[in-house]
């Protein structure tokens, strides 16, 4: 998984950006990071947008990554707990879908 860090103040972030949000100098820098961590919050999805209603219920989750200091929105099956650990299952669609380690 990447993660792009500012080289001018360490800011990480899960998308590229052209100017650093924090310091407004710096260059984002590639690092490739594991897709472990831990869930930091939440919620279940019981009635689900249009698109979603075919897999609902279903839970979306913010993971805390264990080598770097960003949250990734995922979406994970329910029964998921905050402090759970957890790894990228796949990707899908651009959406992260992670279960339990």
């Amino acid at each position: 998984m990447n993660v792009f860090t500012c080289n001018g103040c360490d800011y990480q972030s899960m998308t590229a950006k052209y100017v650093c949000p924090k310091c407004r100098q710096g260059k984002f820098e590639t690092r490739e990071v594991s897709s472990k961590g831990t869930v930091y919050s939440f919620t279940d999805i019981h009635i689900a947008p249009a698109e979603f209603a075919g897999i609902a219920p279903y839970t979306v989750a913010l993971v805390q990554l264990d080598e770097a200091n960003v949250k990734v929105t995922t979406r994970m099956a329910l029964g998921v707990q905050i402090g759970d650990c957890v790894e990228l299952d796949r990707i899908e669609d651009g959406a992260f879908l992670y279960k339990g380690v």
